[in-house]
């Protein structure tokens, strides 16, 4: 691994660091700051309350931020990460006029909610711990009373575990009722995660605990003695930091390898995995007394292969072989739902032996989305022989899977994703969920007994945000990911711009189809009820007359009377309201600048200059067909505009 040290020119001991929305947050102290950086290199920094000296931990989720403090019950919350709001914690009122000293030792997104857990002492020497829950930063409630000052929080098959001090480890799986574990150790316990079905527990002297369950823990060598802050788990790789500026890494959290030489003192506090790469912040360096980073990449790419060929995997994802010639490969990728592909061969014995099992993993070298093989098909004509094989990618596993209880949710939509998934069965022992956070819309929604993919992919439509399941090869694990195309039309500035334009010379061939047959710009709604008693309403867009006003009735009778009836009754006629429709479809062609100017899921404009037309459409579609030795990349389009969501 090459790790890679920053000055990022923020002065003062940076604490704890989150990603969210393509840009670091990173908070520190002495002074309590919080700074930005999409780049880690380039930092703006914005200080918090002047009274405020520390600002120690910070997380992000449903579009806030919230940063805790360990010296003042300090409370920011921020909906951009730039503008932040201190807080009056009233829960901790019960305090008042009484010999503690109290601290938000961690604050973190579990579960589609924040939890704080906190440390206090009080004179005589009694600890105490609190567990403190929102759902929105600013309201807050005390879920639960421990007898130990607590650390830090993670979260994982449904089980919260809290550590704290003289070995004190805690579980529970509704974070107010709370059972004592046995962690057969007295040291500190400082720093709690999960990842790969593992929880890791870093402390005093060097020890750290794994747990598959929270309830039975096993002590491991870490191989020293160092104070062990934190730990961190993504892309199949656990990491463990904290004093003397040590770093380990471990595959499977068991055995453990000190990794970082290049700051010999110091200590490193916080830790994030996003976009494969690990991001640790530190004390201040000695000569300039800035902030110290460290970074490493973890990658996930194929060992480059002169061809293009294809990986076979079985399930555990090891390798079982390669398809280095093939007589047509069709590889179509999809944004809001699972690609497919379809690859014909001869039916030699290798190719055989690889293609013919159902559930093997094709990848293609330095390909995001992987296929599943699904079903096979040999022809033989007297002449010559041909084995086809199909399936769908990866993300196509959720269709087996169905919400075997009841799910209620509101949120963001890429966390509604994470909750339906964990509410279902696990699609596998080695499967993990992304760690980078975005924003996405709300969603409100309760489901029961629905398939899992569908559901899906309807709050991938609605969201506008593309979901999939990546294999990491290195370390054997399947990822759920969501990711977001970028806009490249004209009515932006921010993104390089992109057309398909007869210009260009990318377009092949175009229709446009125009109807006014279908616009509706006024709705009578009926409701329930009966002549001159029923209910009645109207929605119009704008002010339309004479030839312009275009009517429709809206027959609603069996609507439930209740006191929401005129609202459920001009939502409907709102649904019904439409606008004149153009229909433009474009072919396209474009080797040369896919995944360089334009991908899956961007946003980008297509120009017909002799019929004066633009559309602004999104890549929904990518299809690749190599055969004959030619390649070809065919965008299918379709609106950028979001779909109604319905339970």
């Amino acid at each position: 691994m090459d790790f890679k040290t920053i000055d990022s020119g923020v002065p003062g001991n940076g604490k704890d660091i989150v990603f969210a929305n393509d840009t670091y947050y990173m908070v520190s102290v002495s002074p309590a700051c919080v700074s930005y950086s999409n780049n880690l290199k380039d930092w703006t920094l914005k200080l918090l309350n002047s009274n405020d000296t520390s600002s120690d931990s910070i997380a992000y989720g449903n579009s806030i931020f919230v940063i805790a403090s360990d010296s003042t019950y300090g409370i920011y919350t921020s909906p951009d990460g730039i503008t932040w709001t201190n807080r009056d914690l009233k829960v901790y009122s019960h305090y008042a006029g009484r010999n503690i000293n109290a601290a938000f030792n961690a604050v973190r997104f579990l579960n589609n909610q924040f939890v704080i857990v906190t440390g206090t002492s009080y004179s005589g020497g009694r600890l105490e711990g609190h567990v403190l829950v929102s759902t929105n930063g600013i309201n807050w409630s005390d879920k639960a009373e421990i007898s130990a000052s607590l650390m830090e929080i993670a979260y994982g098959n449904g089980v919260y575990v809290v550590v704290g001090n003289e070995g004190a480890i805690y579980t529970s799986t509704n974070l107010s009722n709370w059972t004592k574990r046995t962690s057969n150790t007295s040291l500190k316990l400082v720093g709690v995660s999960f990842g790969k079905g593992l929880f890791i527990v870093t402390g005093d002297n060097g020890i750290i605990l794994t747990s598959s369950d929270g309830i039975n823990w096993t002590t491991q060598e870490s191989n020293t003695t160092s104070y062990l802050i934190r730990s961190r788990y993504g892309n199949g790789m656990y990491v463990a930091c904290g004093y003397n500026a040590v770093i380990l890494t471990s595959i499977d959290g068991i055995t453990w390898t000190e990794q970082y030489e290049g700051y010999s003192s110091g200590v490193w506090y916080g830790m994030v995995y996003a976009n494969n790469r690990y991001v640790i912040t530190g004390n201040r360096l000695g000569s300039t007394g800035n902030v110290p980073l460290v970074y490493f990449d973890i990658t996930r790419d194929l060992t480059d292969y002169e061809n293009d060929c294809i990986f076979v995997y079985d399930k555990g994802l090891n390798l079982l072989g390669i398809i280095d010639e093939f007589n047509s490969l069709q590889w179509t990728r999809r944004y809001f739902e699972a690609g497919e592909f379809e690859l014909r061969v001869t039916p030699d014995q290798n190719n055989v032996k690889l293609l013919t099992k159902k559930d093997n993993i094709l990848i293609r070298d330095n390909y995001t989305e992987s296929a599943i093989i699904e079903g096979f098909d040999f022809e033989d004509n007297g002449e010559e022989a041909e084995l086809t094989v199909s399936g769908r990618f990866l993300s196509s596993v959720f269709d087996r899977r169905i919400l075997q209880k009841t799910v209620n949710f509101s949120g963001e939509s890429i966390n509604a994703m994470k909750t339906l998934i964990n509410n279902a069965t696990k699609i596998c022992d080695n499967f993990e969920m992304e760690q980078t956070q975005s924003e996405s819309k709300n969603i409100d929604f309760q489901c029961t007994y629905k398939n899992l993919y569908e559901y899906l992919v309807k709050i991938s439509k609605y969201s506008l945000v593309g979901f999939r399941l990546v294999p990491n090869i290195e370390n054997k694990v399947f990822i759920f990911e969501t990711y977001e195309g970028v806009d490249r039309s004209s009515s932006q500035m921010e993104n390089e711009r992109y057309a398909f334009s007869d210009d260009q010379a990318n377009i092949e061939k175009a229709s446009l189809i125009y109807s006014s047959n279908t616009e509706y710009n006024f709705a009578l709604v009926g409701g329930p009820g009966e002549g001159s008693s029923r209910k009645l309403k109207t929605v119009k867009k704008g002010n339309p007359t004479g030839f312009d006003l275009r009517e429709i009735f809206v027959d609603s009778k069996n609507t439930q009377d209740n006191t929401n009836i005129d609202n459920q009754l001009i939502t409907e006629g709102e649904n019904a309201l439409t606008d004149e429709t153009y229909t433009f479809d474009a072919t396209a062609t474009d080797v040369e600048n896919y995944k360089v100017k334009w991908d899956l899921g961007d946003i980008v404009d297509i120009k017909k200059e002799d019929w004066n037309i633009t559309s602004t459409e999104r890549i929904i579609e990518v299809k690749e067909v190599i055969e004959d030795g030619k390649k070809t990349i065919t965008p299918g389009f379709g609106t950028p505009l979001p779909e109604v969501f319905s339970e």
